[in-house]
């Protein structure tokens, strides 16, 4: 795992400090290149050919291999590409014998090499004969064009800047702080999607013009007429439903989640896993222990007993005899972390569970250089309450106002305050917003969401499956899972130096799980129907239906106690007085302290933010 970043001009000191901010990315080695018409770099975290031939940026030719810019430096004519990549190809030794057959030569071990004769043969679509997760810049030096590529599910984070004839690039935003040519206005429309969900919409970001590249595709940009030129899909999510037999279903699941966990133990460095007992993760370690006996395992546990999954992850490792590695935190270890987030993070970023994420992924990263995790399997079969809990308030929107209606009186009388959400939840004016005021944490903390279309305009290209089902699940895996689950991975995990690896997302599941029919992922109450039934043999049953606990750090029991000072005095002043009057919030603030109501959520959400904006002196 690595960090890449470049721009469209010649300079080499600055394209070594911005390649130092990503330091923490690749504290193996680091390297660029610099002529008239770019400057790039990459910092290498080595896993795959540790020695000095993995270099970056790398430079190819067809007939000669693989060369660092050390040898092209007396060579330039022989160059045809250069690189600078981040990410892994699982099946590069695949793809490498079929170029070696049409004489492409290879001179390293690298799946770096092998993108670059992939190009030179296939052109844009190499991509799509890629398995693996990456972000990358190829730079054709006779054509003086830039091509950038995304895997398919946003594992890997790529940004791009494109204003006024300056072209910029990287894999995170931290650069662009530090590139004079970029001003550092806020995106209104992302700063409103961050306080409703945690996180920035698809393909923006929270300062204007700084974009992500979208998830499985690829652009080119001419160096000379200083443009972008193509901008592509390469691959996208399919929901044609594929009515097969149960056993057919757990038999094809088993066979590809272990080739899927097969390609991901691929590594010149030890891996390790990710355990907190749940079916995910669970799931991962069985296979992993199938194909390797010496398998370390780690978890993080937290002084409440309420986020204590300890006993079950304790169990899935004696179950597999994995060398485990159990650390409890408590609110001191969460205090010093705090401070340091919106540095990793780059944008506001408001998922509580980045907490219990980076402090796993610094307990591993003392162990391992590779981690694999279960994350993606509930955004793939059903696995949240919400999905439930959605199918059927969206059967209650459907019916008519008169029905509704007096189903919502009559509920009143039972529970007043549940009567008012859900009467909330059924005047939504479509079944998108219903979605989305159950998904988001303003929601689930009584207070308006005001969700307008406007506000995420992306949903025009979402929500247009024929089930509700593959509505919530094209949501998830589009946007939750890309934009808010995988960049609290990548960014937790390479903070520490860590290779993050999640094999239930690998293409070949997400087909898979998407041609399944509906019943097969929530079967009346269970969720993650399919995969508890195919793992129904090989893990413990009260692994598989326990209740869904969820990777939480009790941050509402510390803000009342431990952390109630540290947190007051990052949340108020609020930077966002336009938003939120500073008196109703300390109202709030009251009624939260007093355990009257539940705005943890909330409050963290206005902490981060305060982070942010003070870390980076960027006015909201």
């Amino acid at each position: 795992m690595c960090g890449i970043v470049g721009h469209n001009h010649y300079d080499p000191v600055q394209i070594k400090k911005l390649n130092d901010l990503l330091t923490h990315r690749g504290p193996d080695d680091g390297g660029f290149y610099a002529d008239d018409l770019i400057s790039m770099a990459q910092r290498r975290l080595s896993i795959l050919d540790l020695s000095e031939a993995g270099h970056q940026p790398m430079f190819y030719s067809a007939e000669k291999g693989a060369s660092s810019e050390k040898y092209l430096s007396q060579n330039m004519s022989d160059a045809q590409l250069a690189i600078v990549f981040n990410g892994e190809i699982y099946n590069y030794i695949e793809i490498r014998d079929i170029l070696a057959k049409k004489s492409y030569k290879f001179t390293t071990q690298c799946d770096t090499e092998l993108i670059m004769a992939a190009y030179l043969e296939f052109g844009e679509n190499c991509f799509q004969m890629f398995n693996g997760m990456w972000a990358l810049c190829i730079y054709d030096l006779k054509k003086k064009s830039l091509i950038l590529s995304r895997d398919r599910m946003g594992i890997k984070p790529l940004y791009f800047y494109s204003q006024d004839s300056y072209f910029a690039f990287a894999s995170e935003m931290k650069p662009f702080f530090f590139m004079e040519k970029i001003q550092r206005k806020i995106d209104l429309e992302s700063l409103e999607h961050y306080l409703i969900l945690n996180f920035s919409p698809k393909k923006k970001t929270i300062l204007q013009n700084i974009q992500k590249l979208d998830e499985g595709s690829w652009m080119q940009y001419d160096l000379q007429k200083k443009e972008i030129v193509n901008y592509q899909k390469f691959w996208n999510l399919s929901y044609k439903v594929n009515n097969l037999y149960l056993n057919d279903y757990t038999h094809l699941l088993l066979l590809k989640i272990e080739e899927s966990v097969k390609r991901r133990l691929l590594a010149d460095v030890p891996v390790g896993a990710f355990l907190s007992g749940g079916v995910d993760s669970s799931s991962i370690v069985y296979f992993m222990k199938l194909l390797k006996p010496d398998l370390k395992t780690f978890s993080v546990s937290f002084d409440y007993a309420d986020f204590d999954e300890s006993q079950y992850s304790q169990k899935i490792s004696r179950l597999f005899s994995t060398d485990h590695y159990e650390v409890k935190f408590n609110s001191g270890d969460v205090a010093n972390l705090i401070d340091e987030l919106p540095y990793y993070f780059d944008e506001p970023f408001a998922d509580v569970s980045m907490v219990p994420t980076c402090l796993v992924s610094k307990v591993a990263a003392e162990h391992v250089k590779v981690c694999l995790s279960g994350t993606g399997a509930d955004e793939l079969f059903g696995g949240y309450n919400h999905h439930r809990e959605f199918l059927t308030l969206n059967r209650l929107f459907n019916l008519p106002k008169i029905v509704k209606s007096p189903l919502t009186f009559f509920y009143s009388f039972v529970n007043k305050d549940r009567a008012n959400k859900l009467k909330q939840l059924l005047e939504a004016n479509s079944s998108k917003v219903l979605y989305l005021k159950l998904f988001s944490h303003l929601y689930r903390n009584n207070n308006d969401t005001n969700i307008k279309p406007g506000k995420f305009s992306y949903l025009n290209d979402l929500f247009l499956q024929e089930s509700a089902m593959n509505n919530i699940l094209e949501f998830d895996q589009k946007v939750y899972l890309t934009e808010d689950l995988l960049v609290k991975e990548d960014r937790a995990t390479m903070k520490y130096g860590l290779e993050g690896r999640v094999p239930f997302i690998d293409f070949e599941i997400v087909q898979l799980a998407n041609a399944m029919p509906e019943k097969m992922k929530i079967h009346g109450s269970v969720g993650k129907f399919i995969l508890k039934k195919a793992m129904e043999s090989k893990l413990p049953n009260d692994i598989l239906y326990r209740k869904k606990q969820g990777f939480g750090v009790p941050i509402k029991h510390y803000f009342r106690k431990e952390l109630k000072d540290f947190a007051y005095d990052r949340i108020f002043p609020s930077k966002l007085s336009e938003y939120f009057d500073d008196k109703k919030l300390k109202e709030l603030w009251d009624i939260f302290i007093a355990g009257k109501s539940d705005y943890a959520a909330f409050f963290w959400n206005l902490m981060m933010i305060n982070l942010w904006s003070n870390k980076w002196k960027i006015t909201l």
